[in-house]
C-alpha cells in the first residue's frame, strides 16, 4: 500500500478507528513507515511503538462484494 500526502486514510488500533487526510509522513532508517500526521491533529501516530496500522480500504471493498 502506498501512502501519499493529501491521501485520506483510516488508522486502527484495537477498537479505535481514525480517518483523516495525511499531512506528514516520517520514515525510519530502513525506509519503512515510522509515523504519520493527520490534518487537524498535532500528535503523530507511531506505527512501531503504538501499534497503529493503516486499514486497506481496497481489501474491505473486495470483502463486501
Amino acid at each position: 500500500m502506498n501512502i501519499f500526502l493529501g491521501d485520506s486514510i483510516t488508522l486502527t488500533k484495537e477498537e479505535t478507528i481514525i480517518t483523516g487526510k495525511v499531512t506528514g509522513i516520517v520514515l525510519d532508517d530502513k525506509g519503512e513507515l515510522e509515523r504519520i500526521y493527520l490534518s487537524g491533529l498535532d500528535q503523530a501516530f507511531w506505527f512501531a511503538y503504538d501499534k497503529w496500522r493503516v486499514v486497506d480500504e481496497e481489501e474491505e471493498e473486495e470483502d463486501e462484494l
